[in-house]
């Protein structure tokens, strides 16, 4: 066998081969055939390659078998379970050009190669934009009365939303998305079509363009629903009408109770443009989510179109990219809450009697802890429905439910060890397990003094699995492959 990996012409036996499949099936007869039936075909193929290299004529009917030579591997490769040196791994599809427009491969542009920079980049500048505006038209930092004896902190800089969420977890769920789909279209997906012996029914823009009709109502729903329908809605109605009794008045609003210090002119002007960054930043996430159900549905294809032939130099491969694929939409998936809660805690702070949101958080930790009696209440009575933050978490949750299907599906049928289908099922579970806690801290916000005990606790264990992982740890695969 070790003469078999030395760059030279030399063979190896049919005893060598039968006992190799013997090593590798475990001593199980029906997996020990299908390692034979392998190896046979491997040396047939380097056969015919070393034979082509001989001949001074370039045989074009030889070159589908071309393949790296066997010599190229070690020992402990060629023993490890990601054994899949049957055949070259495909060329990266060659990227279409774009004419007219194309909404699909526009987006996917956008997240290709360097170009993802320009999603943080805009998310950044134009925050840096309203930041400016705010400092110059002194909204920064600005306090009004809802009731007597209360100057309630409204200012831009207290507003988690826009100083947390926006600029820091999404630009961070957007590169790991980015990442994602670059390693998937020029590395995995070509080598999953070659070690699994398949041909996809579609290439990667292929697969991008089938979901033109999505992309667009992504934009539709984002500029003319949460921009335009929102900003009048909520915004410029009511900065018009001089509508004093609006419930829930924040730094664009102060207007409507304190014109000394913003004008209705300069309300409408800031606003626009603050909600046509909710547009774009709204766009860039639900756009990013779309793309992580699209790699892990194409991922699920693959698997389910592949030869049983190549199952036992294929599955191991699968198996990684299988559990790549879902760390990164778990983690998005944490991102992607932790902006939803911080647009609900702004959105809950605001209609509450609270002076200030890191006040009003405190307090209410103190109030469960007994420390103090002074509970704080709604404005109105009732707090705000929280219609657009929790849409965000359920579409999140929604669009990670369904990656974890079709990846989990594509795992499925994949030959694995008992060691392996054990530690996908808990990956799983905890992943499920930790968008589950997440979730139910975002909905306790508000519903009961102390709730910001169990925000606090469902947001650390969020941060600790996203930095350090949910798999639990690896061993050796020992048994039968099943």
């Amino acid at each position: 066998m070790q003469v078999w990996f030395q760059a030279n012409d030399n063979g190896i036996g049919t005893d060598n081969i039968r006992w190799l499949a013997r090593i590798f099936g475990c001593d199980d007869p029906e997996q020990t055939s299908k390692w034979q039936a392998e190896l046979k075909a491997s040396k047939e193929r380097l056969t015919v390659v070393r034979r082509a290299k001989r001949n001074s004529t370039n045989d074009t009917s030889i070159a589908e078998y071309s393949e790296p030579a066997v010599g190229d591997l070690t020992l402990e490769e060629f023993f490890s379970p990601n054994f899949i040196h049957s055949q070259t791994p495909m060329e990266p599809e060659t990227k279409p050009t774009v004419t007219g427009i194309s909404l699909a491969l526009r987006c996917e542009q956008m997240f290709s190669g360097p170009n993802y920079l320009f999603m943080p980049i805009s998310i950044w500048g134009g925050l840096a934009i309203l930041w400016f505006l705010a400092i110059i038209l002194d909204v920064h930092s600005v306090t009004y009365s809802p009731i007597e004896g209360i100057q309630k902190q409204i200012g831009f800089i207290w507003s988690p939303g826009w100083n947390l969420g926006e600029p820091i977890f999404l630009p961070i769920m957007l590169i790991l998305c980015a990442s994602l789909i670059n390693v998937w279209k020029e590395s995995d997906r070509s080598k999953l079509l070659s070690y699994g012996g398949v041909s996809a029914s579609d290439t990667w823009y292929g697969k991008v363009r089938s979901f033109t009709s999505s992309f667009w109502a992504i934009l539709l729903i984002c500029f003319i629903l949460i921009f335009v329908v929102q900003w009048v809605g909520v915004y410029l109605l009511p900065l018009l009408a001089n509508k004093q009794d609006v419930p829930m008045i924040d730094w664009m609003l102060i207007a409507l109770v304190r014109p000394d210090v913003l004008s209705t002119d300069a309300a409408i002007f800031i606003s626009f443009l603050g909600f046509l960054y909710s547009g774009l930043i709204y766009w860039f996430l639900f756009t990013a989510s779309l793309f992580l159900f699209t790699v892990s549905g194409d991922f699920a294809q693959i698997c389910r179109a592949k030869d049983d032939r190549h199952i036992p130099v294929y599955n191991g491969y699968a198996f990684k990219t299988g559990l790549k694929i879902m760390e990164t939409a778990y983690r998005c998936t944490i991102l992607g809450i932790m902006v939803a809660l911080c647009i609900k805690l702004n959105a809950a702070y605001l209609v509450s009697d609270a002076e200030s949101i890191t006040g009003w958080l405190w307090n209410d930790t103190l109030i469960l802890l007994g420390y103090t009696d002074e509970e704080w209440t709604w404005i109105n009575g009732s707090p705000s429905s929280f219609f657009t933050s929790f849409l965000l978490l359920f579409l999140l949750c929604f669009v990670f439910g369904a990656c974890l299907l079709q990846v989990k599906s594509g795992i499925d049928k994949t030959p694995l060890f008992a060691q392996e289908k054990k530690r996908a099922a808990q990956t799983w579970l905890r992943m499920c397990a930790v968008i589950g806690i997440l979730s139910i801290g975002y909905i306790m916000i508000g519903q009961f003094y102390g709730f910001s005990l169990l925000l606090g606790l469902s947001v650390t264990i969020a941060l600790c699995s996203f930095l350090w992982g949910v798999e639990p740890q690896r061993s050796v695969p020992k048994g039968k492959i099943t």
